[in-house]
């Protein structure tokens, strides 16, 4: 693509799960109740893409559980909307940051990540 500046700082991998989020506050500082399930697309270790029914509006914060090694671990976040864009079946690809991780975590998406690289 032309003129397309690669900003990633964390190597990506595929990672095409389910998962759960909600959005804790918006423009409003709505909370929502309920976690809606999304899906993802790749995941690194400062944050995920992932496709959502709505469209939320950058900077706001959401919760994530992601279950991996067969659901027998979920790792739980906080995440930054870093973008949000309509795609072509009518929802929404999301980036997001993850503001709030914990270590053990973090060292999970390390080496999962080295191990998945795309």
């Amino acid at each position: 693509m032309i003129g397309y500046i690669e900003k990633r700082s964390d190597k990506r991998a595929e990672f095409n799960n389910e998962i759960r989020y909600k959005l804790i506050g918006d423009d409003s500082s709505s909370i929502q109740v309920e976690y809606i399930t999304a899906t993802t697309k790749n995941i690194s270790r400062g944050g995920l893409c992932m496709v959502i029914p709505h469209k939320i509006n950058e900077g706001n914060v959401i919760r994530v559980e992601i279950p991996v090694e067969n659901n027998k671990k979920h790792i739980k976040a906080f995440c930054e909307v870093q973008w949000c864009k309509e795609n072509k079946t009518g929802s929404y690809d999301i980036g997001v940051s993850f503001i709030a991780l914990k270590e053990e975590d973090l060292e999970y998406l390390n080496k999962y990540v080295i191990t998945h690289a795309i």
